[in-house]
């Protein structure tokens, strides 16, 4: 196998793992907050459908409606897959801004990924050497 065929293997294994791994990390450090999140939500629509004396229904299409009116939030998002699309968007630097890590580990977490990137290691070998010219 030639060596830039290797290289570009490499590089691509080195970024795939580094998406895996930060999607892992995410899904440890935000589902349980997420899921509490949610407990919190149901309690509150048990509250909402008691106080008001909703029926179900009703409430489902008020809560339709609502969830319509809010872009680009579709599901429970620190699962997986939805982890691995934010660290994706991590390395990009796109960063949409639709979601964000809401505890304290998930934060840090996300700040040292920022700090490095896997463009950082694809641009180390890439720069010319300064002082060579």
């Amino acid at each position: 196998m030639k060596k830039q065929n290797v290289r570009t293997l490499s590089l691509i294994v080195c970024t795939f793992t580094y998406l895996l791994v930060g999607a892992a990390v995410f899904d440890a450090l935000e589902s349980e907050y997420e899921n509490e999140m949610k407990r919190k939500l149901q309690s509150e629509e048990s509250r909402l459908l008691h106080k008001y004396n909703i029926s179900s229904e009703d409430f489902r299409v008020l809560t339709r409606n609502v969830i319509k009116s809010v872009p680009l939030k579709a599901g429970i998002q620190w699962k997986f897959a939805g982890a691995f699309y934010f660290a994706t968007t991590v390395i990009t630097t796109i960063g949409y801004g639709h979601s964000t890590p809401q505890t304290v580990g998930g934060k840090i977490f996300l700040k040292s990924r920022f700090h490095l990137k896997i463009d950082d290691l694809y641009t180390t070998k890439t720069q010319p050497d300064w002082k060579a010219v």
